[in-house]
């Protein structure tokens, strides 16, 4: 009845369990969540729309230094093939009127009416910042890490602000990423899921 398109695994375990603390179960409501095992979401797109099928997608930011952040092109393409698909014709004007925003929040709130729902930086970044930072230092110490990694940890703890990004992915692929949110299960009980994700679950939920 409904679909969920994530990057990975670690999306793949975590939003079923986001989706149960807002108090909608996803089986019940015909939900499904599909992994498209990188960012290649077009064709899915494509052919949801195609079906008829209500669909949101899940995707990354993926900010670079001094250039366009990954997640902006991906979206805007993403909004193109929805309408194009829906439509018959290539809506060149919306695309205009989209690509013109250069404010990266409104971008991004644009997008999520046609179904594309990016967060800032990358899923586990944004978790750490937005209230999950306990939950995830408490998985990375159920592994084995060097002296250097333990004392970053340290740190972080102690203050979240002080959080290297790029080193916090590094430590989570050395884990993997579908170990490792499969383990996030056990501490995310009762915290509100990032707002992305809360609205992409939503948007499909209202519509199913």
């Amino acid at each position: 009845r409904g679909v969920l398109l994530v990057e990975g695994d670690a999306e793949r375990f975590l939003v079923p369990a986001f989706a149960k603390t807002l108090d909608k179960s996803l089986d019940e409501l015909g939900i499904t969540v599909c992994s498209v095992a990188g960012t290649n979401f077009r064709p899915y797109a494509k052919f949801l729309v195609g079906l008829g099928i209500p669909f949101s997608v899940i995707t990354d930011w993926d900010p670079r230094d001094e250039k366009s952040p990954l997640g902006r092109k991906r979206s805007l393409n993403l909004v193109t093939d929805i309408e194009t698909q829906r439509t018959g014709e290539k809506p060149e004007e919306l695309i205009a009127e989209i690509d013109a925003i250069t404010d990266e929040n409104v971008f991004a709130e644009r997008c999520e009416e046609f179904g594309v729902f990016s967060n800032r930086q990358t899923l586990e970044v944004d978790l750490f910042e937005d209230g999950f930072a306990s939950a995830i230092i408490s998985v990375l110490r159920e592994y084995k890490l060097s002296a250097k990694r333990k004392a970053q940890i340290d740190e972080w703890e102690a203050d979240n602000s002080t959080l290297d990004p790029a080193e916090l992915l590094k430590m989570i692929d050395g884990i993997g990423k579908g170990r490792f949110a499969q383990r996030m299960m056990s501490y995310i009980d009762g915290i509100d899921p990032p707002e992305y994700i809360t609205h992409a679950i939503n948007f499909v939920a209202d519509r199913v």
